[in-house]
């Protein structure tokens, strides 16, 4: 009895086997689903699109409204930049052919920041000497030019060259 299952097992595992080998390319074994959870609210993130493209939003949108975006299929939070004046996060913008930063707050806060291949550029390395602050490289219809952060409270200006603000001499 027990050689009668022995042959009956091993007869259904070599079906088996037989069966398995000729699924042919079409079979494949694919990794298990992984799901994302909204870090505000732990509902599940849904890759959704929209007019830039597909993003990740919470399924409990309107009432969380987390959105990140979508790198190789996952969720990556954008990185934010904030305002060295005021602490606001800053905002990319574009007016004709120019493309800066400038802070969430205006027009409380007016600081403007030039875009460096799309993140704000670093320019806390020229002290301004009137008021103590720092100038930021801005662009004009005459070219580029150095103005203190704290415009309008501080109008100090620097001409620019290759990207450098050109120091007036002092009198």
């Amino acid at each position: 009895m027990q050689e009668e299952d022995s042959k009956l097992i091993r007869g259904s595992s070599s079906n088996w086997e037989q069966e398995f080998l000729e699924q042919g390319d079409d079979a494949h074994i694919k990794t298990a689903k992984i799901r994302y959870r909204c870090p505000k609210c732990e509902s599940l993130l849904v890759l959704k699109t929209g007019a830039n493209g597909e993003f990740w939003g919470c399924e409990s949108y309107p009432n969380c409204d987390y959105t990140a975006n979508n790198e190789n299929g996952k969720p990556v939070r954008a990185k934010r930049y904030f305002c060295p004046a005021c602490k606001s996060p800053l905002r990319k913008k574009s007016f004709k052919d120019n493309v800066f930063w400038g802070c969430s707050n205006y027009p409380e806060c007016k600081v403007t920041v030039e875009d460096d291949n799309g993140i704000p550029s670093s320019t806390k390395k020229y002290p301004c000497r009137v008021c103590g602050h720092y100038l930021v490289r801005k662009k004009s219809k005459n070219g580029y030019f150095w103005g203190c952060i704290t415009y309008p409270g501080c109008t100090n200006t620097l001409n620019d060259e290759k990207g450098l603000p050109v120091l007036k001499k002092r009198r």
